[in-house]
């Protein structure tokens, strides 16, 4: 499973995410500031669940910290032709 890709936007390995793990990060959103998980364009729709997971389980049990990732809007990619024509109207 190490070599499975978390997260298209970024790059971001299972390798990387396991690592920020064994580096202390003890919920989703630390691992997203270690490892730009859930930074991309789509801003963790596609990895968030599979992040989540890994944080959710360690070797010892369950983390004592289940925090999610934060999303910060827009939620999903809008382009500027978009903003664009609705400030004109």
């Amino acid at each position: 499973m190490n070599d499975h890709m978390i997260c298209r936007c970024e790059d971001v390995t299972a390798t990387e995410v396991r690592a920020a793990i064994d580096a202390g990060a003890c919920n989703a959103q630390e691992v997203k500031m270690r490892t730009r998980a859930g930074m991309g364009p789509c801003q963790g729709r596609v990895c968030r669940p599979a992040v989540e997971a890994m944080v959710g389980v360690t070797d010892e049990g369950v983390l004592r910290s289940n925090s999610a990732m934060t999303v910060h809007l827009p939620v999903r990619p809008v382009s500027l032709q978009d903003l664009v024509i609705e400030r004109e109207q």
